[in-house]
C-alpha cells in the first residue's frame, strides 16, 4: 500500500484495503483536528494569546457563523482598513508539491458581515469567488445574498463596524451550460469609496447542487466549474488567491479545493508518488478545522479525481 502510486491506489478504490485506509486517514486526521480545537477553545478562554483568541474575541464572536468554525491566528486573512482587522477566513496553502495556487477559505457572509466580505475581496485583490451553497437550505441560513439582484442596480455594502465600503454592481449572469442551472457565473464591478477611480471585477461560479454535508450526485458540473475557473485565470498578470465557501467554509469548500488542486495538478503531471488526497487533506486540516468534514466528502474526493483521470 505505502509504495502505491496514487493512479494504482484509484484503480484499487474498491477493494477492502484500499477502503480501509482511506477511512483511517479520516479518522486519524478528525481526530487529531477535534483534539488541536477543543485544545485552542479552552486556552482561548484562559490566555489572549491562544490560537483562536483574535476569533474568540468578545467583539468579534457575532462575525463567526458557527462557534466551532474559526480560523486560527497565524493563518486568519486580516482586514487593513477599517477599525476591525477580523473576519472568519482562512489563507489555505497546500504543499509546493500539490499546488502553488493561493486559496481563503471563508464562511458564507452573514447579513452584517457582507461589507467586511467585499473588504476581503478587494483587499487580497481576489478575481474568483467559488460559492458551494444556497442562502437557505432545509429551511435554514446558510448564506446571506451579499451581491445585487438585478444587473446595474449597485448595492453599497457596509462594514461590520462603520460606513459605506465597497460599491457592488451586477454586470451580467449566466448559466455555465444552456440549459443547466447547476453552475451560475456572476460578472460583479467593484468600486471603493477610498479609491476614488478604480474598479475591479470579479467573478463569482456558484455551484447550486451541493446538499450541505453530502455529496454531489456527479463531479461533472464540478469539473466545468473549474475548467471555467481556471480558463479565467490564465491572462491574469497580478491575480489574487481564489475565494471560495460554502457555509462554514469547510466541507465543501474543502473538497473543492481538493479537486481543482488535482485537476491542476495532473495537468502537468502523469502520476504522484503517493495518496495525493490524504497529503492534501492532512495539510488542510492543520490550517482550518473540519476542511473536509465528512468521510463521504472525502471519499467523493478519490471518486471525483479518477473520473476525471478516465474522462478528462
Amino acid at each position: 500500500m505505502m509504495s502505491m502510486s496514487f493512479r494504482q491506489l484509484l484503480q484499487e478504490l474498491s477493494h477492502q484495503s484500499v477502503q480501509h485506509k482511506v477511512a483511517s486517514t479520516f479518522k486519524q486526521t478528525s481526530l487529531e483536528d477535534r483534539e488541536r480545537m477543543a485544545q485552542e477553545m479552552e486556552l482561548a478562554s484562559r490566555y489572549e494569546s491562544s490560537n483562536i483568541s483574535d476569533a474568540q474575541c468578545r467583539s468579534n464572536y457575532d462575525l463567526n457563523r458557527y462557534s466551532d468554525v474559526v480560523p486560527f491566528n497565524h493563518n486568519r486573512v486580516r482586514l487593513t482598513e477599517g477599525k476591525n482587522s477580523y473576519i472568519n477566513a482562512t489563507h489555505i496553502k497546500l504543499p509546493d508539491n500539490i499546488s502553488t495556487t493561493k486559496y481563503i477559505a471563508t464562511q458564507g457572509p452573514l447579513n452584517h458581515s457582507t461589507g467586511d466580505f467585499w473588504q476581503m475581496i478587494w483587499e487580497q485583490k481576489a478575481q474568483s469567488i467559488v460559492m458551494l451553497a444556497n442562502p437557505v437550505e432545509s429551511g435554514r441560513n446558510k448564506c446571506a445574498v451579499y451581491w445585487p439582484s438585478a444587473a446595474g442596480k449597485p448595492i453599497a455594502s457596509r462594514l461590520s463596524n462603520e460606513g459605506t465600503g465597497v460599491l457592488v454592481t451586477l454586470l451580467g449572469e449566466r448559466q455555465l451550460e444552456h440549459g443547466n442551472p447547476s453552475v451560475v457565473v456572476r460578472t460583479l464591478m467593484l468600486e471603493h469609496k477610498r479609491h476614488p477611480g478604480e474598479s475591479r471585477t470579479v467573478r463569482q461560479l456558484h455551484y447550486t447542487e451541493w446538499p450541505d454535508h453530502g455529496v454531489p450526485l456527479s463531479p461533472v458540473p464540478l469539473f466545468r466549474l473549474l475548467q471555467e475557473l481556471n480558463s479565467g485565470k490564465q491572462n491574469a498578470t497580478d491575480s489574487g488567491p481564489v475565494v471560495v465557501h460554502c457555509s462554514a467554509g469547510v466541507g465543501r469548500t474543502g473538497t473543492l479545493i481538493i479537486m481543482d488542486a488535482a485537476m491542476q495538478y495532473f495537468t502537468t503531471h502523469d502520476d504522484y508518488a503517493g495518496d495525493l488526497v490524504a497529503d492534501a487533506f492532512k495539510s488542510l486540516r492543520k490550517q482550518r478545522t473540519l476542511m473536509v468534514q465528512t468521510q463521504s466528502q472525502l471519499v467523493f474526493c478519490y471518486q471525483a479525481i479518477a473520473y476525471m483521470l478516465n474522462n478528462y
